[in-house]
């Protein structure tokens, strides 16, 4: 019988675990001695999920307990922050380790019962390829926010256990900034199964029913919602249904960043590009739409996807990681890799910046395979990625395709987005409807 993998995958809380670790639900046990038994989430940090927390359940008997950020391929058997691309905030001595093995002075200690979170300041500006990284105890931010590298498929969220009896758990991630404990209140109302963010929209049923909550007054008064998963090549496709029309059907489909605002329909602004219901026009970046196709009203279905250009780096990128080259993964990336391979409806390939939402906090796949390992690069190869990234974005009346449109992809990639405008406006979406 073949010796089992050195990691398991526990796929409700997305949780990576070393081999001297026990996962239940989002709960992690030290279970064996020696090495420390690191746990690690498949989803990388991104500007608006950027903070998690874990909770001391039990200390155990030295209450080794680390948590901090590093790169995809960070060691299994390492405390956050032991080893290069990695840093942690360690409970027994709360010492700050950051890519050695010695700690300094820091923080408090931590014990059973305390709750530790770390998050990454992707605001503050400390240069190219640079963020800061802040740690918490009990809600409360402690030491100065730390400068660190930001890893080419970005930072993942780490925790380690290292003492016989400790028990921890996964509280989850959201969004947060140093020093702050408020929560946008246009957060507050999403089901983070589905949404990473939402303005003037109810949620319904199963949370993919939206209902207009404005008061459809003015421009001013849109109402939308935006996926917690980042459009990819293998996550390439969303649609809704209008259930009602409302008043005037001003409903709306399209992609945009994270930093969209939430009160302005899909294209409007900068950032966005959206088809509109109601006049069948397509807005791309500025408010002044253009002739594009047909109207749409209540029973009918909006779809919006993308195909990736050849001018995109996606081919290339995966030539260069495809896994019969001699570059080869970690053994515990690899395993992960098959895994959610094997046991997930959709494929993930990390083709934008830092990295995709995967699936959000509640469990469902929006694509969860890990971001692969990129070999060294030339310096010609990293400028021709600095180059504008280009999709094409096309969309559909009833499963029949509209048109289509270049768009410019933005810093941190496209994410789907709906809205709404008038008052009785009601639609259901689907967001996985086809993938690969």
């Amino acid at each position: 019988m073949e010796e089992p993998p050195a990691t398991k995958l526990h796929t409700k809380g997305r949780l990576i675990v070393g081999t001297n670790g026990t996962a239940e639900d989002d709960v992690v046990k030290f279970s064996g001695r020696g090495s420390v038994s690191l746990a690690k989430l498949v989803e990388p940090i991104n500007p608006m999920l950027n903070y998690f927390e874990i909770e001391i359940l039990n200390r155990g008997s030295e209450c080794a307990i680390g948590i901090g950020v590093g790169a995809i391929n960070y060691p299994q058997g390492r405390q956050p922050g032991w080893n290069k691309g990695g840093i942690g905030y360690h409970a027994d001595d709360g010492h700050l380790y950051h890519e050695r093995g010695y700690g300094s002075n820091f923080g408090p200690t931590c014990t059973t019962g305390d709750v530790m979170g770390c998050g990454v300041d992707f605001d503050t500006d400390v240069g190219v390829n640079y963020v800061k990284v802040f740690f918490t105890k009990n809600g409360r931010q402690v030491g100065q926010s730390q400068k660190m590298k930001r890893p080419i498929h970005g930072l993942y969220p780490l925790f380690g256990l290292h003492s016989e009896g400790e028990k921890v758990k996964y509280r989850g991630h959201w969004l947060r900034s140093p020093d702050n404990l408020q929560i946008p209140m246009e957060l507050d109302s999403s089901p983070s199964t589905y949404w990473l963010r939402s303005n003037g929209v109810k949620f319904v049923d199963d949370g993919l029913s939206l209902e207009y909550a404005g008061e459809g007054g003015n421009v001013q008064d849109v109402g939308s919602a935006q996926a917690n998963f980042q459009i990819s090549p293998t996550n390439h496709y969303f649609e809704l249904e209008i259930v009602d029309a409302g008043s005037i059907g001003a409903v709306a489909i399209g992609l945009a960043k994270t930093t969209y605002p939430l009160n302005r329909h899909p294209g409007w602004n900068p950032g966005a590009v959206g088809y509109h219901a109601d006049d069948g026009k397509l807005f791309k970046e500025k408010g002044m739409g253009s002739v594009f196709g047909p109207s749409c009203t209540t029973g009918d279905t909006m779809g919006c996807g993308v195909r990736f250009t050849p001018s995109s780096d996606y081919e290339e990128y995966m030539e260069e990681n495809d896994s019969s080259s001699e570059t080869s993964l970690p053994e515990e990336v690899q395993y992960a890799d098959q895994y959610l391979s094997d046991n997930s409806d959709d494929d993930y390939d990390d083709y934008f910046g830092f990295g995709g939402l995967g699936g959000g906090l509640g469990g469902r796949g929006f694509g969860l395979r890990m971001p692969m390992q990129v070999p060294s690069e030339s310096k010609e190869k990293k400028k021709d990625k600095d180059k504008e990234r280009t999709i094409t974005v096309y969309f559909t009346k009833n499963g029949e395709e509209v048109g289509e449109t270049e768009c410019v992809v933005p810093s941190g990639g496209f994410y789907p987005i709906v809205a709404m405008l008038s008052r009785g406006e009601k639609i259901k979406v689907n967001l996985s409807p086809i993938t690969g």
